[in-house]
C-alpha cells in the first residue's frame, strides 16, 4: 500500500471515528442547552463546532499517518504481518464506506447553516420612545464591582484594610448595611439590577452568554433612555453585557466586553472575540476539548486567562466617552471585572496581606482545583491564603476607584451626578466551597455593598434595614424624578436616603439555573433564601432542606437552629412557596396567552382579515412571545 494511499485510509478512518465521537458530544451538549434554547437556535453552533471538529480530525489523521507508515514500514520486514496490517486496513475501509458519505453530507449542509443568523435583533419600535424633557435631570454612574462580598470590604467590619478609600468616601453618603443581591452569580444578578426583577420573572437565570436574550424590553436603561437621558455601558464580563441580557437596544455607547481585556497578542484579541461571539463552538471545540485538557494546551484555554484584567481600561473608555459625548443627562453603567477571579492584583498589592509568593500567578490558582468547586476541610488553609489573595484585588480596587474618583470631580459637575457603588454578587471562602455560582446562597455570596452619594441628599447614614437588589432601579428611577412602572418588582429607597419611614420586606435571593427558560415548564429545581428581620431560611427546593440562621446572634451562619425554631422556618417557608407559587402561576398564564394569542392570529388570517394600515403580514409564533 503506497503512502498516499494509506494516508487516505487513515484520514476516512479517523474523520469517521471523530464523528461519532462528535454526534456522542452532540447529544450531550443539546441535553444541557435544551434548557434554554431551542434546536433551531442551537443548530449554527453545532454546524460550525462540527466543521472545526473534521478539521481536527485532519490534523489527528496526519500524525496517526506518521504513526502508520513508520510501523508499516517496520511490519514490511515480515511479509506476513504486512499484509495481514493491510488487510485490517482495507477491511475498516470498506465497512465505514457507507458512514463516510453520510457523514461528508453533514459536513456540506453544516457550511451554509453554520453562518446563518443566530441571533434575530429585534428593533425598538420608535412609537415606543417618548422623549421627556430631560436638561434638568441629574447624571447617574451605576458602578458594579464584579464579584465584591460586603464581607470582605472593610467597610462593613471586616479585619483587613481592604477598603481604606471607599471607606472614607462612604462618610458622606448613604451606606446601606445589609444589601442582598438576586443571585449568587453575574448573569441573573445583573439582569435583576438592570429590570428591577427577580430572576424567577425576567427568567435570565441561564448562562446567556451562550444563548443571548434576543430582546427584553422592560429595563431601566430604555426607560431612562425614553426620558431623554444618553445612556452608555461600558462592561468588562460577557456574562452582564447589555447583548448578553437582551437589552443593548437601550444603549448609545455598549463596547463590547473584549476591548476591556489587555491582550499580549493579535491571536488572543481574535480567540477572545470569537470566544464571546461563538462560545458554544469556543467551548466545545477549544476551551473544553478533552485533547486541548489533557495536553495542558494554554492559549486555547478562556481568553481571559491570556488577558491582564484590570479596572483602570474600563474607567479610561468611560472618560474618553464623555469628553467625545458631552451632551447631558447621562447614565453609565460602569462594570468592572475585579476582584473576581483569577485573583491577580498587580503590585504592590500582591502578597500584602501574607503568605507572600502562594498562589501569586495563573498557573498555581488554576492548578489548585479548587476555583468554584467543593473543598474539603483539609485544605481550608489554602482557601485562607486565596482569600487574602483576593483580599489584595479588592484593595487594588479601592485604590484604582480612588484614582477614578479623583478625575471624575475635575470631569464633569457632580452638583448634579448621582454615583452607586454595589456589586453583582459576592465571593465564598467558607461552607466547603470557593467561588460563586453555586447552589450555595450564605452571606458571603449575597451580601454586597450598596452606597449611594448623591448631592441633594443632607446628610450621611447607614441604614440597617434589609433591602434588595431590585430596589436599585427604582430608586434610580426615584432619583431622577421618573415615573417607576408597574414591572419592577422593587420599590425605591429614597424614603431611607431622606432619613423617612420605609415599611421592611422580605429580602428574596435565588439560584435557578437547573430550570427551564422556554416553554410552560415551572420552576421545580433551585435553592433560595429569604431574609426577614434577624432571620434567614435557605431552602433547597428539590432536596425540600430548610436551614435557619439568626445573622444577629450567628452572622456566620455557623448553627442551624431550624429545629429549633420551626416556628420561624414555617412563616419563612411560607413566603418562599408563596411567592414561587405567583411566578410559577405566571410562566404557566405567560404560555397559555402566547398560545391563545397566536392561535387567534391565524384563525383570524385563514378567514381573510387583513391589518388595514399594513396590509398581509406574515408572522410565527416567537412573534407573540
Amino acid at each position: 500500500m503506497g503512502s498516499w494511499r494509506l494516508f487516505f485510509v487513515t484520514l476516512r478512518i479517523t474523520f469517521v471515528l471523530f464523528s461519532l465521537r462528535f454526534i456522542r458530544d452532540a447529544f450531550y451538549k443539546w441535553d444541557g442547552f435544551s434548557y434554554h434554547m431551542s434546536f433551531r437556535d442551537f443548530l449554527p453552533h453545532l454546524s460550525l463546532s462540527f466543521i472545526l471538529w473534521s478539521v481536527n480530525s485532519v490534523a489527528v489523521a496526519f500524525f496517526f499517518w506518521v504513526v502508520i507508515c513508520l510501523s508499516y514500514r517496520i511490519l514490511q520486514r515480515y511479509s506476513k504481518f504486512a499484509r495481514l496490517y493491510e488487510k485490517i486496513l482495507n477491511r475498516l475501509n470498506s465497512l465505514i464506506a457507507p458512514l463516510i458519505w453520510l457523514f461528508i453530507l453533514f459536513l456540506i449542509v453544516a457550511f451554509p447553516l453554520s453562518f446563518s443568523k443566530m441571533i434575530e435583533k429585534r428593533a425598538q419600535d420608535p412609537s415606543d420612545i417618548q422623549f421627556t424633557g430631560a436638561s434638568d435631570r441629574p447624571n447617574i454612574i451605576l458602578l458594579i464591582m464584579d464579584a465584591l462580598s460586603a464581607e470582605d470590604m472593610q467597610l462593613y467590619g471586616y479585619h483587613r484594610p481592604t477598603t481604606p478609600f471607599i471607606s472614607k468616601w462612604a462618610e458622606s453618603a448613604i451606606v446601606f448595611n445589609r444589601a442582598y443581591s438576586s443571585s449568587n452569580w453575574t448573569t441573573p444578578s445583573t439582569m435583576s439590577i438592570m429590570t428591577g426583577q427577580r430572576p424567577w420573572t425576567h427568567k435570565v437565570w441561564y448562562i446567556a452568554e451562550s444563548n443571548p436574550v434576543t430582546f427584553y424590553k422592560d429595563n431601566l436603561p430604555m426607560v431612562l433612555k425614553n426620558y431623554g437621558y444618553k445612556v452608555y455601558a461600558f462592561v468588562q464580563n460577557n456574562l452582564a453585557h447589555p447583548r448578553t441580557l437582551g437589552i443593548s437596544s437601550a444603549f448609545d455607547i455598549e463596547d463590547d466586553a473584549y476591548t476591556f481585556w489587555t491582550h499580549h497578542s493579535w491571536f488572543v484579541r481574535w480567540y477572545a472575540k470569537f470566544f464571546t461571539t461563538r462560545n458554544i463552538v469556543a467551548k466545545w471545540i477549544f476551551s473544553e476539548n478533552p485533547v486541548v485538557k489533557a495536553l495542558n494546551i494554554r492559549f486555547l484555554r478562556h481568553p481571559i486567562y491570556a488577558s491582564v484584567i484590570r479596572s483602570e481600561t474600563v474607567y479610561e473608555r468611560f472618560f474618553e466617552t464623555i469628553s467625545e459625548n458631552p451632551e447631558q443627562p447621562f447614565f453609565a453603567w460602569i462594570h468592572v471585572y475585579p476582584p473576581h477571579d483569577l485573583y491577580l492584583p498587580p503590585k504592590p498589592y500582591m502578597g500584602m496581606f501574607g503568605d507572600e509568593g502562594k498562589f501569586d500567578t495563573l498557573e498555581e490558582q488554576v492548578d489548585s482545583n479548587l476555583l468554584h468547586k467543593d473543598y474539603q476541610p483539609q485544605r481550608q488553609r489554602e482557601i485562607d491564603i486565596l482569600r487574602k489573595r483576593y483580599d489584595e484585588f479588592i484593595l487594588y480596587s479601592d485604590y484604582a476607584f480612588k484614582n477614578f474618583w479623583s478625575r471624575l470631580i475635575k470631569t464633569i459637575d457632580m452638583s448634579n451626578t448621582i454615583v452607586i457603588l454595589t456589586s453583582d454578587h459576592g465571593e465564598s471562602f467558607s461552607h466547603g466551597f470557593l467561588g460563586h455560582n453555586y447552589f450555595k446562597l450564605y452571606e458571603p455570596l449575597v451580601h454586597i455593598p450598596l452606597i449611594i452619594k448623591a448631592p441633594l441628599l443632607s446628610k450621611s447614614n447607614r441604614i440597617d434595614m434589609p433591602v434588595d437588589q431590585i430596589d436599585i432601579a427604582p430608586t434610580i428611577l426615584d432619583l431622577a424624578d421618573i415615573p417607576v412602572p408597574e414591572w419592577m418588582e422593587g420599590r425605591s429607597l429614597t424614603p431611607l436616603l431622606e432619613a423617612k419611614e420605609l415599611k421592611p420586606e422580605p429580602v428574596f435571593s435565588m439560584q435557578l439555573i437547573k430550570n427551564h427558560t422556554i416553554g410552560n415548564k415551572p420552576i421545580t429545581r433551585g435553592s433560595f433564601a429569604v431574609l426577614e428581620g434577624d432571620h434567614k431560611l435557605i431552602y433547597y427546593l428539590k432536596e425540600r432542606k430548610v436551614l435557619l440562621f439568626n445573622l444577629r446572634t450567628d452572622p456566620d451562619e455557623a448553627r442551624d437552629i431550624s429545629e429549633k425554631r420551626p416556628d420561624i422556618v414555617h412563616g419563612l417557608l411560607k413566603m418562599v412557596e408563596n411567592e414561587l407559587s405567583r411566578a410559577n402561576s405566571r410562566i404557566l398564564s405567560s404560555s397559555t396567552w402566547t398560545a391563545m394569542k397566536f392561535l387567534i392570529f391565524r384563525l383570524m388570517t385563514s378567514i381573510g382579515y387583513r391589518n388595514a394600515n399594513q396590509g398581509s403580514v406574515t408572522k410565527t409564533k416567537e412573534d407573540f412571545i
